[in-house]
Parts: structure tokens; sequence; C-alpha cells
């Protein structure tokens, strides 16, 4: 089904037909706002490994197999073509980093099948299965993740994910190697630099700017922030501060680029308390601190 997802989003976008295009968009609504764990894991039950009612997130019987998470991530980079919004990525990213990545130890030797948010200790990587998906899955997707680091359309440049990387590609009539420097997600600076571009044109740099770090938990309202903290974010250009309106949850800057051109992205990293909508049951009276590991830790 999650696959089947994936489908309908790629159609839809590929059509443009009106009923793909809404049915889908109910699907991952009720996905993302009634059936996402908050590390961005699906699956609530190992029954047919499927999800469960609405709210229906149990922590240590949660199933959030590795291979629904990669299939969540491809889900909603689809979703992203179809609509250019950042809130799929940033259901994106939080699979990514939370529910996918913990299917894999640090040795990448030994795996989980399913990734239950509580356990007595009775959960334990294994070396192999017996039905080896979700091993093959993730060593075919860990290298395809270049690919969902940008988009291009036309003159504009979308940045969905920083991380290190250089890039060179064509961006309208211009031929462009930029390249990203940080130690995120350890920290929140990000500096892009255009290292080299052709005369053909300006470019549209679209910088996405996580729900996160403008006060959202989450897209939608399952769950939320519950303290009196505050996440802000900030963008440079070649030292100066520069300010917009978001445009889909990117920021926006259009202007012709030399090569030197520096971009230098700040996003805060607090602590921050998280609850869920009071109809998860299994999550009431309790909640989730957001931590971000410093590299020395």
């Amino acid at each position: 089904m999650k696959t089947l997802n994936s489908l309908v989003a790629t159609l839809a976008a590929l059509t443009g037909d009106k009923e793909y295009i809404d049915a889908i968009d109910r699907i991952w609504e009720n996905i993302v706002t009634r059936k996402l764990y908050i590390t961005g894991g699906i699956g609530a039950t190992s029954e047919g490994e499927a999800f469960g009612e609405n709210y229906f997130l149990p922590n240590e019987t949660s199933y959030c197999e590795t291979c629904a998470a990669i299939a969540n991530v491809y889900f909603n980079y689809r979703m992203f073509l179809l609509h250019g919004e950042s809130k799929y990525f940033d259901v994106l990213e939080r699979t990514l980093y939370n529910g996918l990545i913990s299917g894999v130890s640090l040795d990448g030797g030994a795996f989980f099948y399913p990734n239950p948010l509580a356990s007595s200790g009775q959960h334990r990587r294994q070396p192999w299965f017996g039905c080896a998906c979700c091993p093959s899955n993730l060593c075919r997707f860990i290298p395809s993740l270049p690919g969902y680091v940008y988009a291009s359309k036309g003159d504009s440049l979308w940045v969905n994910l920083y991380m290190e990387n250089t890039l060179t590609t064509k961006v309208g009539r211009n031929n462009v190697t930029i390249s990203q420097k940080t130690q995120y997600p350890w920290n929140g600076n990000i500096c892009i630099s255009i290292d080299n571009i052709s005369e053909g044109g300006p470019m549209v740099l679209k910088l996405r700017i996580p729900g996160w770090a403008r006060g959202e938990a989450v897209p939608g309202n399952l769950y939320f922030y519950a303290d009196s903290a505050e996440n802000s974010y900030s963008v440079k250009v070649n030292g100066d501060i520069v300010s917009c309106e978001l445009e889909n949850g990117y920021f926006v800057i259009d202007r012709k680029w030399t090569a030197g051109d520096k971009v230098e992205v700040h996003l805060d990293m607090n602590v921050r308390f998280v609850k869920a909508d009071n109809n998860v049951e299994a999550d009431r009276g309790s909640g989730a601190m957001t931590v971000w590991l410093k590299e020395d830790i």
C-alpha cells in the first residue's frame, strides 16, 4: 500500500488528474495527522504490517518496519514533486534521521526489521533475517540519498536537505556548481557557496526552512511543542542578513549570482518538549524531548 501511494502521487503529478490529486492528498493528510509516529515511522501493527485506526499509535508493540520508513521517504518525495511544498520534506527528513536510520547499526552489520518506540530489552538488531527485505532495502536506499538533496525546475533550484556535498548541474540557462559546508544535523549552521556559474541569467535559490525551525513540531497537529522555548532562523548573503516571506516553506532568493557568492543559513536547535494529541491514548501523560546531539557526545 505504501508503494502504491508513491505510484499514485507520481501518476497525479504526470497527469494532473484532480481526482488522483485529491485522493492522494487525503491519504497523506490522514497519515501525517493521525497515523504517524513522532520518529516518522509508520505502521502501528504487525498484523498485515499495517496502519491501525486513527490515533492508534502504541509504543512497545509498534511495528514501524524499516522498509515502511523507506517507503515513507519515497512517498513524501513524490508528494513534494507534485506540490512543491516543504512540509513533505519535513516528514521525509524526520523519517530519514529517526525512523529509517534506526534500522541499521553504526557498523552497518546489524538491522532492525520493526522499530518499536519502547522496549523492555527484547528487541535486538540482527545480522540477517529469513525474509531479509529490510537489510537489502537499506543497502539500496542509502546510496540514493544524494538524489533527494536538490530539485530544479526552470530557473529555480530547491535546497531540500542540508548535508556536505557538491552539485554540478544546469538550472535554467546557467551551468552551476554549488557546495554545502555543514555539520548538520549536529548543528544548524549551513554555508552554501556558488563555486561556479555561467553568465546565462539569474537563478532562484529556494532554501527549505524546516517546520521545526518555525515552531511546528510536525505538519498538522498530531504532535506539538508544549514548552515556552522558541526556534528561529536567519539567512545571510555575502555576510548581509536578508529577509523574505516564505513561499511554501522556502526562503526564496532571486538574484544574479556570481562565483564566490555565499549563503549562510542558521537554524536554532533548541531542546524542545513535544506532546501528542490527546486522542493518542498511548501517549497521554507523557511527552518526548527533541534533542540535537552535539558532535563531541
